[in-house]
């Protein structure tokens, strides 16, 4: 588990959601976005990922340059921080953690979902990641001592989710935290063990989860 810097100006992630949901601080989403909605505590798998946030984000941001920036950001700051080739994420997950509410329905390891125990985490916080609105992670695998992985945007923590149990508090700070997190694999650890992921059903395979950076 380690934490990068990153240069937010060349990789303006923030600044690309900010003009997709037309608000000016993405940590008050909850309040200024004019879709907004209040929910109840999403405290399953099936739910926490289906928010009218989560729509908007996967229905539109393939009309920006969402997608051209983010495979430029995993060859140019990822790939050299693996240190050799890998497969990333295609889609990346995209999660907002709301003000009294979870953006992680329950405490679990990546690897109780399908994923591979050989795959890595990268968690990248578009807004400041702190206290009880951002993820919680055990620093060795089974240890229990849950530990809230802060950061502000232009940080990222690279860890392994598929090894190490983490998950989300109710968030009483606030602010929204808003984030997306993607996992990668080395490429000499893929094979196609036949498995899809959870949410939306998708084969955990090259071309259609996975794609290779080069």
């Amino acid at each position: 588990m380690k934490k990068y810097n990153y240069n937010t100006s060349k990789y303006n992630f923030s600044e690309k959601i900010k003009e997709l949901y037309k608000v000016s601080n993405l940590d008050e989403l909850h309040n200024e976005w004019e879709g907004a909605i209040k929910y109840d505590v999403l405290n399953d798998v099936e739910t926490d990922q289906r928010t009218v946030y989560h729509k908007h984000f996967y229905d539109n941001v393939s009309n920006t340059n969402w997608y051209p920036l983010y495979e430029k950001f995993i060859k140019d700051i990822i790939q050299p921080i693996v240190g050799e080739p890998i497969l990333f994420q295609k889609i990346p997950t995209f999660r907002v953690h709301q003000p009294n509410n979870l953006a992680v329905a329950a405490y679990h390891k990546d690897s109780d979902y399908s994923h591979s125990v050989h795959e890595m985490n990268f968690f990248l916080p578009l807004t400041d990641a702190f206290g009880n609105n951002t993820i919680w992670a055990e620093t060795k695998v089974d240890k229990g001592d849950y530990q809230p992985m802060e950061a502000s945007y232009g940080e990222m923590w690279y860890w392994s989710g598929s090894t190490l149990k983490h998950g989300n508090k109710l968030n009483d700070t606030g602010k929204s935290r808003v984030s997306v997190d993607f996992r990668i694999i080395p490429l000499s650890k893929y094979k196609d063990e036949g498995k899809q992921s959870i949410t939306n059903k998708t084969k955990m395979i090259l071309g259609e989860y996975w794609k290779e950076c080069i």
